[in-house]
């Protein structure tokens, strides 16, 4: 395959996807190795990514600020999938949230159309495991930025993209145990001297719009923040020198890094995150309890079949190093207790807090068709 563009071109490849509501793909593809580089276009005078902008670190809003950890999940009881999951087995198909351009986590390959990625294997292990059929998920797009509305207002049934179980986002979102430890780091041009965060002083550091990321560096004596719609869009910045590095979790930034071999992961941070599986806290007003415990079915069973262990050398192993999943994490009775009292609380708040929205919407439309 010839590329006659500039690379910010070949980073646009992964995000030029059709953003349709389904989405299809084969489960037997490998990551596509790029065996041709293009020669980049330094050119901080370009357009910078749409709709991304600059702004002080801050101004940035505060997102999952909750600093308490989060419980574990629901540990599986013995039912079959058509127990615990009627309504989905019964429909056919698993209905799955995800990213379609974070390269090697989930995306449409470039090469051959396909969705792949190590996020889009685990939605079909989850699928098998249902079904007895990989085969059986459809698969849908969301931004991140929309992850929690997706699953409660019931778009999807379950979110595999990069979801970090917190404290505070437990409250409006049930997790499956975590299938993925990440840590934050950064990713810089290979002749950059930037070394770890501290070195960000007077730098200008990109991150995705909404993004717990983007968040953390309200922490950083930084110059600029250069918030995009998404982390492709970080890469071609940084391509173009308008940003000096960009933070996120090692996980997303291996992926922009497979897209360029000029850049490099530095900042070893000691800090740990988990990637859970999203799942609605309730179905049709009912709890989700069955749909949770059939997700940790299945990280239970590719955690010892070796199935994680495959599908993680597979997309990761090559950027991040050798790594294990992360352990079975279960909350005991006291703990769902004392989360559902706290998700009935933060429920009403949100439906208050809409109503209030809707009330001043209709006066402020009143008002001006009065005038």
């Amino acid at each position: 395959m010839t590329f006659r563009t500039s690379r910010q071109r070949l980073a646009g490849v992964i995000a030029a996807v059709t953003a349709t509501a389904a989405l299809a793909g084969c489960a037997n593809s490998t990551p596509t190795e790029i065996k041709e580089w293009p020669t980049i276009a330094n050119d901080p005078n370009s357009a910078m990514p749409p709709e991304s902008r600059l702004i002080s670190p801050k101004d940035i809003p505060a997102v999952d600020s909750d600093s308490r950890q989060p419980v574990g999940s629901i540990q599986p009881d013995s039912r079959p999938p058509k127990k615990r999951v009627a309504e989905i087995h019964k429909r056919g198909r698993l209905i799955v949230g995800i990213a379609q351009s974070l390269n090697r986590l989930g995306y449409r390959d470039p090469v051959t159309g396909e969705l792949v990625g190590f996020e889009i294997d685990l939605a079909r292990e989850i699928a098998r495991d249902i079904f007895n059929d990989p085969e059986k998920v459809e698969f849908r797009y969301v931004e991140s930025r929309n992850r929690e509305k997706a699953l409660r207002e019931g778009e999807v049934d379950i979110i595999s993209r990069t979801m970090s179980i917190t404290s505070a986002r437990q409250q409006k979102t049930e997790f499956s145990s975590p299938y993925l430890t990440v840590r934050p780091r950064l990713l810089v041009p290979e002749n950059s001297h930037i070394q770890h965060v501290g070195d960000l002083k007077g730098k200008t550091v990109c991150a995705t719009n909404d993004s717990t990321s983007a968040s953390a560096l309200r922490n950083y004596d930084l110059s600029k923040v250069l918030a995009t719609r998404t982390w492709t869009d970080c890469l071609m910045a940084l391509q173009r020198h308008q940003a000096d590095a960009v933070y996120t979790d090692d996980a997303i930034l291996s992926g922009l890094q497979a897209q360029d071999p000029h850049m490099k992961l530095v900042g070893d941070d000691f800090a740990e995150n988990h990637y859970g599986v999203g799942i609605p806290i309730k179905i049709d007003g009912k709890p989700s309890t069955g749909l949770t415990m059939q997700v940790n079915s299945t990280m239970e069973r590719i955690r010892r079949d070796g199935t994680w262990a495959r599908l993680f050398d597979k997309w990761l192993k090559d950027y991040l190093g050798p790594a294990s999943m992360p352990s079975m994490a279960y909350r005991t009775e006291q703990e769902s207790k004392e989360l559902a009292k706290t998700r009935e609380e933060v429920e009403k708040q949100r439906q208050s807090d809409e109503s209030n929205t809707a009330a001043t919407q209709t006066s402020e439309r009143t008002e001006e068709e009065r005038k």
